[in-house]
């Protein structure tokens, strides 16, 4: 009589399926960390070209790839680009820069020019967006307008200025330049020749002085004034340039019936 069949576990001589799954899952990533290795080590080469854009005018090419010489040692990706872009803010007409990686080997150098304004000062400029910045004289033509004040008041002394040119534009009394000085008091060069005092009041509450009273007792002898004092409430003084008669009618509407 035949003997009944019995089970028996034999013992496995092969992977279980999940482990042969994770085996396979981790040749493949070490595969893909070797291939991505090699494929990085190829495309991260040393930088060997820089692309730059934006100079021309003031700034030059040249004096950009001074400035970033020496930060652009190694390979690609070993190049700060915070760095770099510092480094071409450094130069004077630079408003702003961008640094970007162009694989293989390249960088890419994006930068906007300042925009001059003004002169400010004895020897320095003033951009459009109120930052003073070191620029030689040929930069800066005889026609700029001329602004100065304490740091940090750059943009109330450039809306001082627009303010006064779009009043006085069409008068003998158009600003060509306007000045404030530590102790708060304004003054404006006009394109008479003419110094402006306005003392620490807004100079914009004299324009309508300037216009109706000023410029009507003084229209004929402009070129003989060399100063109008406006700190007066009432009035004005002027101080006339040498050789100018010291007494006139136009005097006795100053305040105070004084020269300053």
């Amino acid at each position: 009589m035949p003997m009944p069949a019995t089970s028996r576990n034999e013992p496995s001589t092969g992977l279980s399926p999940m482990l042969r799954g994770l085996l396979v899952s981790a040749a493949a990533v070490l595969a893909t960390g070797i291939g991505c290795r090699y494929a990085l080590a190829r495309l991260d080469q040393p930088v060997r070209q820089v692309a730059i854009t934006g100079a021309g005018r003031h700034v030059s090419t040249e004096e950009v790839r001074a400035a970033i010489a020496a930060n652009i040692q190694g390979r690609l990706l070993q190049v700060d680009l915070q760095a770099l872009r510092v480094a071409v803010e450094r130069i004077p007409w630079v408003a702003s820069a961008r640094v970007d990686r162009v694989w293989p080997a390249e960088l890419a150098v994006h930068l906007r020019e300042r925009e001059l304004f003004a002169r400010w000062g004895e020897h320095a400029a003033l951009s459009t967006e109120g930052v003073v910045f070191a620029a030689r004289e040929k930069q800066m033509p005889e026609t700029l307008p001329r602004l100065d004040g304490p740091e940090g008041r750059e943009h109330e002394v450039m809306e001082m200025y627009r303010a006064l040119a779009d009043r006085l534009t069409e008068t003998a009394f158009a600003p060509t330049g306007v000045s404030l000085d530590a102790r708060g008091d304004w003054s404006a060069t006009t394109t008479s020749g003419v110094l402006l005092r306005f003392g620490r009041g807004s100079p914009l509450k004299a324009v309508d002085r300037l216009k109706t009273a000023v410029l009507p007792a003084l229209a004929s002898r402009l070129n003989q004034i060399a100063r109008i004092d406006l700190r007066y409430a009432n009035g004005f003084a002027v101080a006339w340039r040498d050789g100018a008669a010291s007494t006139t009618p136009q005097q006795q509407t100053t305040a105070a019936g004084r020269t300053p």
